[in-house]
């Protein structure tokens, strides 16, 4: 259900934290006035931490999803009857696949997709960084 609900607003979410964090990355590197800079570097650490944490806790949510199967096997599920040791095995059968939330089944919400946001963030800023440098003599 959570996916249903938010997986446009993630794919939102991971497209335009990678262009602000290039931006106002490079806001902070071109401004002069400090009070500027400032305000920049809180609003970077801002948008940082809230991606951060929402690949965080999908992360979290996968790992602990996969936990589920490992608890299900070292239970003493042998010492059951038949009817909850079937029970069980649907149980370990359906915690075989992870449960996750996608950024509109573009990609996973995880600490890797949080990397890729930063690297793509950091091309994004190399390459303006370049374009608007300063000719050299």
């Amino acid at each position: 259900m959570l996916e249903f609900i938010y997986a446009e607003s993630t794919l939102f979410n991971f497209v335009s934290s990678s262009v602000m964090i290039c931006l106002t990355g490079f806001n902070v590197i071109a401004m002069e006035n400090v009070a500027f800079v400032v305000t920049f570097l809180v609003f970077l650490s801002a948008s940082l931490l809230q991606i951060y944490m929402l690949c965080f806790f999908g992360d979290f949510l996968m790992k602990s999803s996969m936990e589920v199967s490992d608890a299900v096997y070292n239970s003493k599920w042998y010492y059951l009857n038949a009817t909850s040791g079937k029970n069980l095995l649907i149980v370990l059968t359906r915690a075989q696949k992870p449960c996750k939330l996608t950024a509109f089944g573009f990609s996973d919400v995880s600490l890797k997709a949080f990397m890729s946001i930063l690297s793509s963030a950091w091309s994004y800023f190399a390459l303006l960084k370049t374009v608007y440098a300063p000719p050299k003599n």
